[in-house]
Parts: structure tokens; sequence; C-alpha cells
């Protein structure tokens, strides 16, 4: 069973996403799949493959770059590929009706669709594909039925086009043998959750031919220009920040919540955009790193004034590294003087 497991959820195979949020690089193969389903290591696996075919290199020619992070010399973008995408869709007591309705489009579309109840409150819609497909085809497929059912959702995967080099980012896979009671499951159509063995099965013999998400990557149209307004305030501090007090648009934004733009779904939408768009204005506005985190985590817990999830990632046992990371990533597009 562990073999079908791993050939259907076939991925990066040289590490995968531990159950803490971090990565492991480790083989993945057919013992690391049954210590996933008997819940002695629960993992994610990564969808995107550099050259799987080896038409060049292959996915292990990577080498370690200048900043200590795998890269593949003479990277092509089109060699980047998947076998499976997935949509995760964290809308609280919606989640279940957005997944159906997304899976129903991509039914008129000849794309079998499958529903799992995540561990927490969403679900996640998994697609499997019959061979290799280049991974931008595979993210317009999905966004695709997203537009057109008109469904809320958290993030796709991939959730790249193209890498400089692995691992990316990493999907938990369902079946782990610490899953909460009736997670972390797949449904079958009428909606009763499936037997490990049953879901490979019929999910192997349901695999999409590149035929017909290339069909629907086609119908995907890109999202209208919609930024929030221009900033109309100085980002050139003129002393180091007090870490206690918030100015500028840092300070707008925890008074005022979020603007419009972010009760969108997308990239740079939503809780984490918001969050993100946060820290960018205090790394802006010259405040120290620890003082970007720690605002960063109260606003965090806020954000169930504005939104009715809650917070993105307060309760997690991973928090701390999230927001670090949302703090970090925050630095690389704020304009720093």
């Amino acid at each position: 069973m562990s073999e079908a497991f791993l050939h259907l959820f076939e991925g990066f195979p040289y590490a995968y996403g531990t159950d803490a949020g971090g990565c492991a690089w480790v083989s993945v193969n057919s013992d690391t799949i049954e210590a996933h389903i008997n819940g002695k290591a629960m993992i994610g696996i990564y969808p995107m493959v550099y050259d799987p075919d080896k038409e060049n290199h292959g996915p292990a020619g990577f080498v370690t770059g200048s900043d200590n992070r795998p890269v593949y010399p003479d990277m092509k973008p089109s060699l980047w590929k998947c076998k499976w995408g997935a949509i995760d869709i964290d809308e609280g007591d919606n989640s279940r009706i957005y997944a159906e309705n997304v899976v129903t489009v991509l039914q008129a579309l000849d794309i079998v669709g499958w529903i799992e109840m995540s561990r927490s409150k969403g679900c996640h819609v998994w697609v499997f594909a019959q061979e290799w497909t280049e991974a931008p085809t595979m993210r317009r497929a999905l966004l695709a039925a997203l537009q057109l059912s008109e469904a809320e959702y958290d993030a796709v995967y991939p959730k790249q086009d193209q890498l400089e080099g692995p691992p990316g980012n990493y999907m938990r896979v369902p079946y782990g043998g610490k899953r909460p009671e009736g997670r972390q499951e797949v449904l079958d159509p009428n909606g009763y959750p499936m037997e490990l063995y049953d879901f490979l099965l019929e999910a192997s013999q349901s695999r999409v031919p590149l035929s017909a998400l290339e069909v629907a990557a086609g119908l995907w149209k890109p999202p209208v220009e919609n930024l929030p307004p221009e900033r109309t305030y100085s980002r050139t501090p003129l002393m180091q920040m007090d870490g206690t007090r918030l100015r500028g648009i840092a300070r707008r934004m925890w008074e005022d919540g979020p603007h419009p733009f972010y009760s969108q779904s997308g990239a740079g939408k939503g809780r984490h955009g918001f969050l993100n768009r946060f820290a960018r204005a205090m790394w802006e506005a010259g405040y120290a790193q620890s003082d970007i985190v720690a605002w960063t985590t109260k606003l965090d817990s806020q954000l169930g004034s504005w939104w009715s999830e809650g917070p993105k990632f307060q309760g997690r046992p991973d928090a701390q590294r999230q927001i670090e990371n949302v703090v970090s990533k925050a630095r690389e597009t704020a304009s720093i003087r």
C-alpha cells in the first residue's frame, strides 16, 4: 500500500516536510510513507520536481549556491513539473461548500478532484495527473476552477511556477496515523470518508490527462490589478524607532484594520498578506527585527477582530517560526534606505 501511496503523491524525492513545519532532507521512499501511515512521522510532500524525466541534470542535479541554498545551474523554468496539485481552503464552516463547488467545476472540465477534510476546520482539494505536468499548467488549471466557482481559498499547490532550487513548499498528505478523528481523510462522491486502500485505488484509476489540464489552464484569467492605496508618509526614519510605539502606516493598520483589498483571496491578500504588509511597513519605518516580530505576533492574535477564522498562526505549534518567516519575507520586499 505504501508503494501505491508513494506513486500517487509522487514529489521531490530527497526531502519531506515535517509535522512541526520544518524540512527533513531524507529520501522519500516506501519506508517514509509507511512511517506516515503508522503515525511515526506525519509528513508533507513537495510537489515541484525539477527535470523529473532527466532531460538535463535530473532532480538530483542541484548544488549549493552562494547563500548556502540549493540551486540548479542553468535552470530552465519549463522543467519544473509536478504529478499532482492541491487547493488549501481554510474558510471555516464554508470550507466544504467551496471545496464541493470547486470539484463540481473540475468535473465539468473532465478533471477529477478529491476532497480531504484537513487537520483543522478546512478542506484540501487534490488533483492527480497521468504524467509529469509543467507547474504553471497545474496551477492555472486549479486557479481557473477557483475563479469559475468563485470559491475563497488560502493557497494553491504548487505555490510557484518555478524555483531556483528545491524543495519549495510542501503539502501535508492525508491518512497519517496520528490524524485527528474524522480529519485528514478523503471523501467519496457521496461525502463519506474513504478507507485508504479504496482511495488509492480509485484515485490512481482516475488520474487526469495532460490535455484536460491544459484546456482548464487556458480558462484562467490573470486578476485585475487591485492594490491598496499608495503610501502617504515618509519611509525614511529620522532615528531608531521606539519599539514600544507604532507610527506611520503600521499604526494605521493596527488601529483601522485591513483595507478591503485584504478581504480577497490570492497572493498578497488575506490574513497572511495583511501580516506581511504590516511587517513590511515596520521594516520601512526603521524598526528593529525583534520589535517587528513582537508586533506582528500581537497583530496575528487580533485577526479575529476582522476575520471569522481568527488568527493565522496563533495556537499552532510552529507559530513563532511562521511569524519569523513572515517578517523575513517582508524584509525582502521592503524599501529600506
